[in-house]
């Protein structure tokens, strides 16, 4: 199992030197202008993560009895240590945006 663990890592981890690369190589940007945007995709995914997280718990302690069945708000997401995220603002759904890079040539080339 551990095996199998360390091979993932070390291809999560090449694919992330690859992008790293691709980023360098292809932007006009140094490495202190795109290290924002990149830092905030890392937040984000990291965001998504806990919200997932705490969204199935709570599903959990409702089918258990232990919550309401109602609509959800901020402080139980809190509660659960992670933030209450619209559906729009989450990584997966972040990530389906039309490129804007390629779908329009005021942006060619541009981080927005």
């Amino acid at each position: 199992m551990i095996g199998n663990e360390l091979k993932n890592i070390e291809q999560v981890e090449d694919r992330l030197w690859e992008a790293a690369d691709q980023l360098r190589a292809n932007s006009k940007l140094t490495s202190s202008e795109y290290c924002m945007p990149v830092l905030g995709v890392i937040f984000l995914r990291h965001a998504t993560n806990r919200y997932n997280a705490a969204l199935r718990a709570i599903e959990t302690d409702q089918a258990a009895g232990k919550m309401p069945k109602r609509t959800l708000v901020k402080a139980d997401f809190i509660k659960r240590r992670a933030l209450m995220l619209p559906e729009n603002a989450r990584y997966d759904d972040v990530l389906n945006l039309p490129n804007l890079f390629r779908e329009n040539a005021d942006y060619k080339g541009r981080i927005v």
